[in-house]
């Protein structure tokens, strides 16, 4: 019989989805761009004795690899589950559960840093904006904040959305979840755009499946993000106060491309 679950919630405890994210993260890193050394890269030139604030930290690898350097980290997310598992893996580091657009640590920073996308999993322009004031609080004069976001080929963010559904390679089940020799199967479901708020959501299937591909625990989980246009990003970070303003394509500091990613670097003025 199987154990079927659906949340309206992208991370809940105990979940399948919420214990596979390093290992989609790790192949989401083979077939694109590795951002961690990026991160790292601008840690190592830019954090001196204020350290790096990274928010939406997840399970906090990138925070991690930081503190590997010698630097000093700390990581804020909305995801209790998520904490859970930088708090397991990572015990020296120091984690904060908050919300992005509204939390103040009572510090600042040389440099804040929100990778993989995080900005777009605020879904109302408000926020986002809100969240980028926040960011400007934590740091010091002179500090730096730097992020990534798809940019968006408006060819899939039509009001039709995508009802393909998209099967990931199976995984082996992470650590301590499920039942001995069983994998998990993840299905992209079907997409929805909403163009008028530049929205999307994703339906996204987690399954627990044995060595004859039955199913012995499934939960559906819906992903919700918004796109962010080029000119509006630039001008969000200008009425947020920051200054030195660089954009990117990729990781590599090419010039910005249609479609591609979108890496941003600014400044709060010293």
């Amino acid at each position: 019989m199987t154990n079927s679950s659906i949340s309206d919630e992208f991370y809940p405890a105990g979940g399948l989805n919420t214990a596979s994210y390093d290992l989609r993260a790790d192949l989401d890193r083979k077939i694109f761009e590795d951002p961690i050394p990026f991160y790292s890269r601008l840690a190592e030139s830019l954090a001196h004795e204020n350290g790096v604030l990274e928010l939406g930290c997840g399970t906090g690898r990138i925070s991690a690899a930081i503190a590997r350097l010698g630097i000093a980290v700390e990581g804020l997310d909305l995801s209790p589950a998520m904490l859970d598992q930088a708090r397991a893996n990572y015990p020296d580091l120091t984690w904060h559960l908050g919300n992005m657009c509204d939390f103040d640590l009572g510090r600042q920073f040389d440099l804040v840093i929100i990778p993989f996308r995080g900005l777009q999993e605020v879904t109302d322009a408000t926020d986002q904006r809100r969240a980028l004031e926040r960011a400007f609080a934590h740091l010091k004069p002179g500090g730096a904040i730097a992020l990534d976001l798809m940019d968006p080929d408006l060819r899939y963010c039509l009001p039709e959305g995508d009802p393909d559904p998209l099967e990931l390679p199976v995984f082996p089940m992470p650590d301590g979840v499920g039942k001995p020799g069983s994998r998990l199967r993840i299905t992209a479901m079907e997409r929805t755009n909403d163009p008028l708020t530049q929205k999307f959501s994703e339906h996204w299937r987690f399954e627990e499946i044995n060595d004859l591909d039955e199913v012995i625990k499934r939960e559906d989980c819906w992903h919700h993000l918004r796109w962010v246009h080029r000119s509006e990003m630039r001008l969000m970070l200008e009425l947020s106060g920051f200054v030195s303003i660089t954009e990117f394509s990729d990781f590599q500091g090419n010039p910005p491309k249609y479609a591609s990613n979108q890496v941003w670097m600014a400044k709060r003025p010293d």
